[in-house]
């Protein structure tokens, strides 16, 4: 039904009654009728990543998904399973939480080092905007042992 039927259909309704019909169309909105129309069932809510596009199958009795989007899985059953589940947990893609930590403790390296440069005056001008990552201190125990070694070798004289 196109946006131009709904508006003639209200047009002819009464106030009240068009308002239920604008809610039912809302409702219906993400309705199937599979068999013929003899089974009414809900639209799968997965949407395509590539193209945006919500998926137009029906959703598994119970679920929001389709069995091709994961309505069919229970989840892990045993405590192994859950621990494997936990350890292997991706955010978006392929970024893994080692993979989150490592750039994290990166970016505390830089920001130490930023840090450490403009305290000794190697580095002059704006520093970087933004809030200090958290893991500076996990970063300058490092950090630390090579400002030493570069204070020692500037002390010449």
């Amino acid at each position: 039904m196109t946006a131009e039927e709904i508006k003639k259909i209200n047009a002819c309704l009464p106030r009240s009654q068009a308002a239920k019909w604008c809610q039912l169309k809302v409702n219906m909105m993400n309705k199937f009728f599979t068999l013929g129309g003899r089974v009414e069932c809900n639209q799968c809510q997965a949407r395509s990543s590539r193209t945006k596009l919500q998926c137009r199958a029906p959703a598994i009795k119970g679920k929001r998904v389709c069995k091709w989007h994961g309505g069919r899985s229970t989840g892990p059953k045993t405590e192994a399973g859950r621990q494997r589940c936990a350890e292997a947990k991706t955010i978006h893609g392929r970024e893994t939480r080692e993979a989150r930590t490592e750039r994290s403790l990166a970016s505390a390296r830089l920001a130490v080092l930023e840090a450490v440069g403009h305290k000794l005056g190697f580095m002059n001008g704006s520093r970087t905007r933004g809030r200090k990552p958290y893991r500076m201190a996990e970063a300058y125990p490092e950090l630390q042992e090579i400002l030493k070694k570069c204070l020692k070798a500037r002390k010449p004289s």
